[in-house]
C-alpha cells in the first residue's frame, strides 16, 4: 500500500517545465501595464475628489 514513489526524481526537480516569456511579449506586457497605470492616475487626477466624496460630481 504505502511504498516508495514509482519514479523518484532528483532533489529540486519539478515535473512541469515553464518556458521563459519571449522578449517581445515582455516588452508589450510592460507597455500595457504602464499605460494602465498612466490612465488610472490621469482619471484619479480628474475624478479623484468626486470619487473619494470630497467634492460633488456636478461641481466642476
Amino acid at each position: 500500500m504505502a511504498g516508495p514513489a514509482p519514479h523518484p526524481r532528483p532533489a529540486g526537480a519539478h515535473p512541469v517545465h515553464i518556458h521563459p516569456a519571449r522578449p517581445l511579449y515582455r516588452f508589450f506586457a510592460t507597455g500595457l501595464g504602464a499605460s494602465m497605470w498612466f490612465f488610472l492616475m490621469y482619471r484619479a487626477r480628474k475624478d479623484g475628489a468626486a470619487l473619494m466624496g470630497w467634492r460633488h460630481p456636478w461641481e466642476h
